[in-house]
């Protein structure tokens, strides 16, 4: 895994005992904050708060979060306002069964992609991050590069003009 940029990582599971051990073991090559949470409103108020950084972000999320009040959202529900908050931010979602993928095709948002919960979750975890590095800075060189054509053709356009008025009065 490689990156120039800085990538955050929110990690939202309400079993602290999984948050700890994913602090402990999360150690990809890259720069990186990551930031971890038992409380889904927490989780999206930090990312609220951090919509302006110009950083890419992966939200490592449960697939069922208990918050307060017995008020229990899975992450295919949380999804939606995640997006609606950045829609560049990537969502992976642990899963305790391999099914779950058949749930989510009635849903129109879809995650990056689940990850079965088990023992052996962070060597699935590592190249999907890395593909999905790769994914958004060959979307952010594209529209870097649609920027530079769009600037091109302008620059272009207005020294036609400049050329075609001066031909035009100083005859």
């Amino acid at each position: 895994m490689k990156s120039t940029k800085h990538i955050n990582f929110y990690c939202v599971d309400n079993d602290v005992v999984d948050l700890d051990f994913f602090r402990e073991n999360f150690k990809p090559k890259l720069n990186y904050t990551l930031y971890t949470f038992n409380s889904v409103q927490m989780f999206l108020n930090k990312l609220k708060t951090d919509v302006k950084e110009n950083s890419f972000k992966v939200v490592i999320i449960d697939n069922i979060v208990t918050s307060r009040g017995m008020n229990t959202k899975t992450a295919l529900e949380l999804i939606p306002s995640i997006k609606s908050t950045d829609k560049e931010t990537e969502v992976i979602i642990f899963a305790d069964s391999e099914n779950i993928e058949l749930k989510a095709t009635s849903s129109n948002v879809k995650p990056a992609a689940f990850i079965k919960k088990d023992s052996q979750y962070f060597v699935r975890l590592y190249p999907l991050i890395s593909r999905l590095i790769s994914e958004y800075e060959l979307k952010r060189k594209r529209k870097s590069g649609k920027r530079a054509v769009i600037v091109f053709l302008i620059v272009l356009v207005l020294a036609l003009l400049l050329f075609i008025f001066g031909v035009l009065f100083y005859r």
